[in-house]
């Protein structure tokens, strides 16, 4: 299911890209992963759930999202679960 979303975007944002509609939604995708990131991980510091109930609830996969956590220097808690889990 598609969504047509219209924005306006200051000029000086688009200066050196391509206004093809490919790069510009590459562009948003990026930008919108990354912003699910940063909101999971506030989630998860303010204590809203584990990280993998925050990322079950943003549609992120676990693993990237503990890894992006670790980047960030923090360490998410496990159960015996998650760690047999990430052992594979």
């Amino acid at each position: 299911m598609n969504k047509t979303i219209a924005l306006e975007i200051p000029q000086a944002w688009l200066e050196g890209v391509p206004e093809e509609p490919l790069t510009l939604q590459q562009i948003f995708r990026v930008g919108l992963q990354q912003y699910k990131i940063d909101r999971a991980l506030q989630l998860y510091r303010d204590g809203v759930g584990s990280i993998g109930y925050i990322a079950e609830q943003l549609k992120l996969p676990k693993a990237e999202l503990i890894h992006e956590a670790r980047t960030r220097g923090i360490e998410p808690e496990y159960s015996e679960q998650t760690l047999l889990e990430e052992l594979g």
